[in-house]
């Protein structure tokens, strides 16, 4: 694949927010891996807990507010049901979640390619070159000359003019395009 000039000055417009989408895929592959890792676990309650849980109430009979002729006695119920309520467990959809591990495992390794991608340009080009594209790019997407002439010249301590930058972002890009289309 070719790279044209757009194509670099959007992946370090994109930089950052790959930065940020690689953190949350790391939490989410944390969240998933941990619920995977209960799926299908058993808990054992004690019996006096499970009945504790049922809220056992009794209800006087006269007072049972009902539409038909059934009663229900909560204390019978409940004296019938609680072994069945004594083990939990834990029903996860476990192919769901390996399906969704997998997929944000594969969208981690895009995204870590992009970020070295843009992290080896930056290195492999001279300081001030480095300077002006992660200030022009990375930091203001690409939009505010103001402050990268602001920031350069509280950097390095020298007047610049928005066309000198200009040319050194030219020639940076022209480097990273030597770099990338071999």
């Amino acid at each position: 694949m070719q790279y044209i000039k757009e194509d670099i000055e959007n992946m370090l417009i994109k930089h950052k927010e790959n930065e940020g989408k690689k953190i949350e895929i790391e939490i989410k592959l944390y969240e998933y891996q941990k619920r995977l890792d209960y799926a299908g676990t058993v808990y054992e309650d004690t019996a006096e807990e499970v009945i504790e849980n049922m809220q056992v109430t009794g209800r006087t009979y006269d007072s049972t507010p009902s539409k038909t002729n059934k009663i229900s006695d909560k204390v019978l119920n409940t004296a019938l049901n609680y072994k069945k309520e004594i083990k939990h467990i834990n029903k996860e959809d476990r192919a769901f979640l390996n399906q969704e591990i997998q997929r944000l495992n594969a969208e981690r390794e895009n995204i870590d390619i992009k970020i070295a991608r843009v992290k080896n340009w930056l290195d492999k080009i001279n300081e001030k070159e480095a300077f002006v594209l992660e200030q022009l790019y990375i930091n203001n997407q690409g939009k505010n000359w103001n402050k990268v002439i602001k920031t350069y010249e509280q950097e390095y301590k020298k007047t610049i003019t928005e066309r000198q930058l200009r040319t050194t972002r030219d020639k940076a890009i022209q480097h990273i395009l030597k770099i990338v289309n071999v």
